[in-house]
């Protein structure tokens, strides 16, 4: 830190006065919540690059993670079927503020596929979630930035297909975010994987023989560098094995997990999920009420005999599905009758109620400076946005658009960013 500290330092010193401790300066910076860091971009152009600053960006993120600045970024539907986002507590619950996706969606509906380091990603779906498309996007509310992903030429278009799998993470090793996405050749049965590459803009193929059949379209876990599907495929006996699809991020490389008899009966639903950062299966029965939920973790990675039944979610008033994790191991889960959300302590062994309903996505969530452009600033469309309203639960927010395709050939970045003043 020292290096970045001496050239900030020096930038700093030949654009303020020298009763200024710049060191000092960086120091608050890197404490500023992210809307006071958006707000002084306009101050000068220096402060502009400060914060524009790889260096920084990741600073400051480190900083609000050792702070536990964290939120669950929850989206649910109304009763008139509208999605709503909201930033949540991820101790009480409580609604800290609305947020709004700044361009509808074609489908009018949009499904959460990850959340990394403040970046969201998101596909277009109906309001169920069931049906994902081509079309992907990068949002970071807190910067105000949505990006289109670029289009991706896709090998045999001409068969009918479908994206049976997706998945968005950060891998700190490589420093990158990709997002993964699966793709059906329903013609002749084959499929393809493709992944985009924050840090260069663009798709890639990647070699995959995928000979099973995903059930969980969406990854919704990230341990050990990689992202997670549950899927099978028929044996020789022409039964199904069950097994773990899992997306090694840094080579690129898919593996498959089996998954051992378990003994549940066949009719017997199951989830993955992070059980506080392990790789961990869910079993419940959607039919019958008065049935128990069983929580296995795989307790060394990899390793199929570590698998081992850590609890039990026992209830006893209707059907309860499974939904996510807090970091402390509390359960969230979501009632099948009512629809309503409800989470069950471990430790205490007691149920406490939401007050939200489903159908809903809930990811973990940080504030950051991360923009969704990544290093390459002709990639996709980026759209800058700015919203007028009180941060009030339920407020309605104004938005003024503007749209930027890419950047201008030659413009000096700094000065484009400096350019879009008090957002």
């Amino acid at each position: 830190m020292a290096t970045d500290v001496s050239r900030w330092k020096e930038m700093l010193d030949n654009s303020m006065s020298g009763n200024f401790l710049s060191e000092n300066l960086i120091d608050i910076h890197l404490r500023l919540p992210v809307k006071s860091i958006v707000r002084f971009r306009c101050v000068c152009k220096s402060w502009c690059t400060l914060f524009d600053d790889p260096d920084f960006i990741s600073m400051h993120l480190r900083q609000a993670s050792a702070n536990s600045n964290g939120r669950l970024l929850f989206k649910h539907l109304s009763s008139s079927e509208q999605e709503i986002y909201s930033l949540r507590s991820n101790i009480a619950f409580a609604e800290v503020r609305r947020l709004e996706v700044p361009v509808p969606s074609k489908t009018d509906y949009y499904q959460i596929v990850g959340s990394s380091n403040g970046l969201i990603c998101l596909t277009e779906s109906n309001f169920k979630g069931s049906y994902l498309s081509l079309n992907l996007f990068l949002w970071n509310p807190a910067i105000r930035e949505f990006q289109t992903l670029p289009k991706y030429h896709i090998n045999n278009f001409t068969s009918p297909l479908m994206v049976v799998g997706l998945g968005f993470a950060f891998h700190p090793v490589i420093n990158d975010y990709k997002v993964v996405r699966i793709v059906y050749f329903m013609r002749n049965k084959t499929s393809e994987a493709d992944v985009y590459s924050l840090r260069t803009g663009s798709w890639r193929k990647v070699d995959a023989n995928i000979c099973c059949y995903i059930h969980s379209n969406v990854s919704r876990t990230f341990i050990n560098g990689a992202l997670h599907w549950l899927a099978g495929k028929k044996n020789e006996m022409d039964n199904t094995d069950n097994l773990i699809l899992s997306f090694d991020m840094a080579k690129d490389v898919f593996k498959e997990i089996m998954l051992p008899d378990f003994g549940y009966d066949e009719l017997i639903r199951k989830c993955l999920a992070d059980y506080k950062g392990s790789l961990s299966v869910l079993f419940y029965d959607a039919y019958h009420s008065n049935e128990n939920c069983d929580v296995w973790v795989m307790e060394e990675y990899g390793v199929a005999k570590s698998w081992t039944k850590h609890f039990t979610i026992r209830h006893e008033i209707e059907i309860i599905i499974p939904f996510e994790f807090f970091d402390n191991g509390e359960a969230i889960l979501q009632k099948k009758k009512s629809g309503g959300f409800i989470s069950w302590n471990p430790d205490g062994i007691r149920f406490r109620d939401l007050g939200v309903s489903g159908p809903a996505r809930l990811v973990e969530y940080m504030e950051s400076l991360v923009s969704p452009r990544g290093g390459n600033g002709s990639a996709g469309q980026l759209l800058f946005y700015s919203t007028s309203a009180s941060t009030t639960p339920g407020s309605t927010k104004e938005i003024d658009v503007g749209v930027k395709e890419g950047e201008v050939e030659g413009e000096d970045e700094a000065s484009r960013r400096s350019s879009k003043g008090s957002v």
